[in-house]
């Protein structure tokens, strides 16, 4: 009842202004927080300096198995190999390491719920950075970061299954797949893992 009191109070110049805060508040959480996490993340002695990656000007000429119209990732169990897909091309690939035999990586067709340049994971006691979830807990992110050992975890792992069920990229791939990767954006995961 106050809420609606206050807005009848206001005059129209007032109640502009209003709208405008709110605006320029959602523009600011959504534009601003972000480069300030990574920039305070980049300084925090447990975490690597965050290069800021090129995405690749170069198309490579490897055609998408799976995505042919659109914007979507395509991850190859049997090869361990994800390809960035654009109207059917691959625009890059990118050998990962995908979940063990008895913690596998979901198959199917998912899309990306959310991102987020590190989140920790209590199940691995670990930081995943470059965080990019598309089902559940699973989602693709950098070697994953020890907290107890401050060192990357399963980097002479890559190309093969070693994970609790997502998928691992190698330090700067993560990156440039992070930043290219948007909300919605379709994945396909097939084939079986070796």
């Amino acid at each position: 009842m106050f809420g609606i009191q206050l807005f009848k109070n206001m005059g129209k110049k007032h109640l502009l202004l209003f709208f405008i805060g709110i605006l320029a508040g959602i523009l600011f959480c959504q534009t601003i927080i972000p480069r300030l996490e990574i920039f305070f993340l980049s300084k925090m002695k447990t975490y690597p300096q965050i290069s800021q990656v090129p995405l690749s000007k170069e198309k490579v000429q490897i055609f998408c198995k799976k995505i042919q119209k659109g914007k979507g990732v395509e991850v190859d169990l049997s090869q361990q190999k994800m390809r960035m897909c654009e109207n059917g091309k691959a625009i890059e690939e990118f050998r990962v390491s995908t979940g063990k035999k008895e913690t596998p990586t979901p198959t199917g067709e998912f899309s990306v719920i959310y991102k987020s340049p590190l989140i920790y994971s209590k199940l691995a006691n670990s930081w995943m950075p470059f965080w990019v979830g598309f089902y559940g807990d699973y989602g693709f992110h950098e070697l994953p970061i020890s907290e107890k050992e401050e060192k990357r975890i399963g980097e002479s792992k890559i190309g093969q299954p070693d994970s609790i069920g997502c998928i691992r990229l190698n330090v700067g791939d993560a990156e440039r797949f992070y930043r290219w990767a948007e909300i919605g954006m379709r994945i396909i995961i097939f084939g079986q893992a070796p």
